[in-house]
């Protein structure tokens, strides 16, 4: 799955197992972040460092997008932007 997801988002087959590696770690924390915000959500004394968490992996990562020649790819471009707007959404609601 790794590769088939980096070859739909990156446009290029690869075969390195750093790459690999690295895809099934960005993954792994994904996964993790999620699961952070989902128990966030029925225990409220870690609500805000959560969000926090989740917020800043989401702006960070389209950041590291952004920068980078993946920008030109349309649909690499789309999921960055739907993160940014997670991301955002996170930071509107922890300052109510």
């Amino acid at each position: 799955m790794p590769r088939q997801l980096l070859a739909l988002l990156l446009g290029e087959k690869t075969s390195d197992t750093t790459v690999i590696l690295m895809a099934r770690h960005w993954s792994l924390l994904v996964a993790l972040v999620g699961g952070l915000l989902i128990y966030a959500a029925y225990h409220p004394e870690v609500r805000v460092p959560a969000m926090v968490v989740g917020a800043a992996e989401k702006l960070v990562f389209g950041i590291f997008v952004i920068a980078s020649p993946l920008r030109r790819r349309r649909l690499t471009l789309a999921v960055v932007c739907a993160d940014a707007i997670m991301g955002l959404l996170y930071v509107v609601i922890l300052t109510q």
